[in-house]
């Protein structure tokens, strides 16, 4: 089959970010919202607690809960993107459908974390393979409300057969990751304010972005695996038999 952003059975790496792009111009008047709602509380938290040990793991924690909570909030945007063209979420019932996931989201960006993690200790090529058979995990387990390691196994399954081309979108990530790192760390080194100030800006204009790329690679993977969009709640309306027509 070939999909909006598939050639045959191979991945159309244009048309995943064409479709981001598309979905983060549509979705950007509510992301960004959702973004601010969740970072700005770990963003002052720094700001108080400063550059004590405990200030910096509260922070850590606090940070990670508020980040899973945004990557869940953004797969559910492109959910609703992929159903029907349009944002249908409030922010308060984007949030909230989040909510039930987001220690699953949590363990899941631990586990997935910690895996890459020792695969890039062993000369980095078992990291980098290992993020490309689970880059989809996370739209997997929100959007089919799947188990931490069901998850996995389906991003390994949909993801076999284009893992060299969904390489491209995964260094592109990975140097938007390390750019915002590098960036926020010199600035942090600065004043911590000006350093959280960074974090909070360039987390609601690009974590948001990172987020959708993946979720729609997932769907695309889906489309060229499956044949079609799945999990996406859609409400079907069946009209009642009305009988045969009346006698004249």
């Amino acid at each position: 089959m070939s999909g909006p952003s598939g050639t045959g059975s191979h991945l159309d790496i244009g048309g995943v970010f064409e479709k981001t792009g598309d979905i983060y111009s549509k979705a950007f008047g509510t992301f960004w919202i959702v973004a601010l709602v969740l970072l700005i509380p770990p963003a002052i938290l720094q700001w108080l607690i400063g550059d004590s040990a405990l200030g910096g793991l509260v922070s850590a924690i606090v940070n990670i809960f508020a980040t899973a909570w945004l990557a869940g909030g953004v797969v559910r945007i492109v959910q609703d993107v992929e159903a029907d063209g349009q944002v249908d979420y409030s922010v308060g019932d984007l949030l909230g459908s989040v909510w039930p996931r987001l220690l699953a989201i949590v363990g899941l960006q631990i586990v997935v974390g910690i895996i890459i993690f020792f695969g890039l200790i062993f000369f980095i090529i078992p990291g980098i393979i290992l993020a490309l058979v689970l880059v989809v995990s996370l739209p997997a387990l929100v959007v089919e409300d799947g188990g931490i390691f069901d998850s996995m196994g389906r991003s390994a399954a949909l993801t076999k057969d284009n893992r060299m081309r969904i390489l491209a979108v995964g260094i592109l990530m990975i140097l938007i990751l390390v750019g915002i790192a590098i960036v926020a760390g010199l600035l942090s080194a600065i004043t911590p304010i000006i350093g959280a100030l960074a974090m909070l800006v360039l987390g609601v204009l690009l974590y948001p972005y990172i987020y959708m790329l993946t979720t729609v690679l997932y769907f695309r993977l889906v489309e060229l695996k499956e044949g079609g969009v799945v999990a996406v709640e859609e409400t079907v309306i069946v009209e009642e038999d009305a009988g045969p027509p009346p006698a004249v």
